[in-house]
């Protein structure tokens, strides 16, 4: 017998390679994600610093751009420019231009210059990933120790909004215990107008003796109209019995968290 109950209170090749590979390449940026709040037909331009962490590398870059989204399950999906109806990846130019140089230990701070057609898609959101990549690889060795080639590349998410009032609404539409899988799968809904972070508590606590036993945390993130699953692992060795099964979702821009409960017997 199961049950779900559902509570609201109110109250970078890798997306970002680390910052050294071979203690020889890296690059790092801040920020990781740039926001605009902007209406049809307005501009405005955001600052990004770059820096190149190599005591002895100089470094070539090169600035493109590509539509993203999430997957159900919170992956990246990386497309052509101008292919997704959420894309703003031809509003942006890149100041004083798309390619630079940074000198070992060097940082530059390059402008994104965002201009808002005066006519866009209905979509409450429009986002793109804005790559910056190396284009003079080093070289470097394999964990094995061959020779190879390192070329680096970081992703910044840039993502725009209309100038309104913020709206964070996302839900928790069902709970699920997944017997055959040994976890728990919690479904999640994002209804508001703003992209939305957080990350997601869970534990369990064994009706039969009280005990409380803390389960793996989620990194949550989402954008308007996603749907979301997530799946939390239960323990190996969790004994038989009764339990309750708690996930709270607290945000990190809004003083709000939500709260699914779900009763569930562990007979295996």
């Amino acid at each position: 017998m199961k049950a779900f109950r559902l509570l609201t209170l109110v109250s970078f090749l890798a997306l970002f390679f680390s910052s050294k590979i071979n203690a020889q390449s890296g690059i790092s940026v801040s920020p990781p994600r740039t926001y605009f709040t902007l209406n049809p037909g307005e501009s405005e331009r955001k600052k990004i610093l770059v820096t190149n962490v190599s005591d002895v590398n100089t470094l070539e870059l090169a600035v493109s751009f590509k539509d993203w989204k999430y997957d159900d399950y919170g992956a990246n999906l990386v497309s052509e420019p101008g292919t997704l109806p959420t894309s703003n990846a031809n509003w942006i130019t890149i100041l004083p231009n798309n390619t630079f140089t940074l000198l070992p230990k060097e940082s530059k701070e390059i402008e994104v210059l965002m201009q808002v057609p005066e006519k866009i898609s209905t979509e409450s959101v429009h986002t793109t990933m804005m790559y910056i990549t190396q284009t003079n690889p080093v070289a470097g060795q394999s964990k094995s120790g061959e020779n190879i080639k390192i070329s680096i590349r970081t992703g910044v998410k840039i993502y725009q909004r209309l100038n309104i009032g913020r709206e964070t609404n996302v839900e928790f539409t069902n709970f699920v215990y997944d017997k055959v899988e040994n976890r728990l799968v919690l479904n999640i809904t994002n209804e508001g107008n703003v992209w939305s972070e957080g990350t997601i508590r869970n534990e369990l606590i064994n009706q039969e003796n009280g005990e409380q036993i803390k389960l793996q945390d989620v990194v949550f993130y989402s954008l308007p109209n996603d749907k979301r699953i997530v799946y939390i692992p239960l323990p190996k060795d969790l004994p038989k019995g009764s339990y309750i099964a708690t996930s709270t979702l607290s945000f990190e821009k809004d003083d709000q968290l939500k709260i699914a409960e779900l009763t569930f017997s562990n007979d295996k």
